[in-house]
């Protein structure tokens, strides 16, 4: 069965957001989405964009709501799929907001000052590596707990 979208008022967006401890940003914002974000690690910030300003967002399935994480000179490096107007719009925007916890667990910038460090999986096992590469290809040792 397909989702039925909803109307989601501005108030109701900036609600919800506040509730979860992102505050608005970035006043008039050139892509023309209202921004919200709230601090990640040290010089990361999750942004939450949505078109939803004033009354309520665009017609049905014209919109939704990005979670990126982005670095100290506003660089998107990590995205999520998008977060449709539907019944369960909360819900999955926790759930877009956990999956940045998941995939970048302790953002810590590259030397390159483009990107930053993230786990992945080589031949020899979990190494760091630049969210840039491979314009970067720095890489670092993962610190392994005794």
């Amino acid at each position: 069965m397909a989702a039925t979208y909803q109307d989601i008022t501005a108030d109701e967006m900036d609600d919800f957001m506040g509730y979860i401890g992102f505050k608005q940003a970035d006043p008039g914002h050139p892509c023309g989405e209202t921004v919200y974000e709230a601090p990640y690690g040290e010089g990361f910030r999750i942004r939450v964009y949505s078109t939803i300003s004033g009354g309520t967002g665009r017609r049905a399935g014209g919109d939704a709501i990005r979670v990126i994480c982005v670095n100290e000179d506003n660089q998107g490096f990590h995205s999520t799929k998008r977060v449709h107007r539907t019944q369960n719009w909360r819900k999955n925007l926790l759930s877009r907001i956990d999956s940045i916890h998941e995939d970048v667990p302790m953002p810590k910038p590259c030397t390159c000052g483009a990107g930053i460090m993230l786990p992945k999986a080589g031949r020899n096992g979990i190494f760091l590596g630049c969210s840039t590469y491979p314009k970067c290809r720095n890489t670092q040792n993962v610190e392994v707990a005794q």
